[in-house]
């Protein structure tokens, strides 16, 4: 099982990273393109967290965000490939999301000093990527999970 999650969560990482790639490629830093009436996409630079909160290069929280994601991310590896008890497959697959999601939004800010975030949905004020949305799905599957077990045990 474990060796298909390291898949999974490789292939997510790649996913996420290719998406940035292309849009560094062929956007200029806040050029936008209208993808259909409820979608844009555009190139920005997000030094802050998750969704463009915080995003603002003067604050210096780099390395602390670098940081907070990196130990995140450690504790997810020991939770998914080392740790002895077994999880649920449910809590391994979101574990593995939000995993993935968490590389490919540290990789950004290791080697590019920020995260690309570039999908815009019109009525949202916020700008975000696949490893957001990763995440995102991630933790909504793990607190789901949670809580069905949490009813189960009353």
């Amino acid at each position: 099982m474990k060796i298909y999650l390291g898949i999974f969560i490789f292939a997510l990482f790649t996913v996420d990273q290719f998406s940035k790639y292309l849009v560094r490629l062929n956007f200029e830093l806040y050029q936008s393109k209208s993808i259909f009436n409820l979608l844009d996409f555009v190139y920005i630079p997000n030094y802050g967290v998750a969704f463009n909160i915080l995003n603002n290069e003067s604050l210096n929280l780099g390395f602390v965000f670098s940081l907070l994601v990196f130990l995140i991310c450690l504790y997810l590896v020991w939770l998914i490939f080392i740790n002895q008890e077994r999880p649920k497959k449910t809590q391994l697959i979101s574990l593995s999301l939000i995993l993935a999601g968490g590389f490919g939004n540290l990789f950004d800010r290791v080697f590019l000093g920020y995260v690309v975030d570039f999908i815009a949905i019109t009525f949202n004020p916020y700008v975000f990527n696949l490893a957001d949305v990763f995440i995102t799905i991630g933790i909504v599957l793990y607190l789901i999970n949670y809580f069905k077990v949490k009813e189960q045990n009353f």
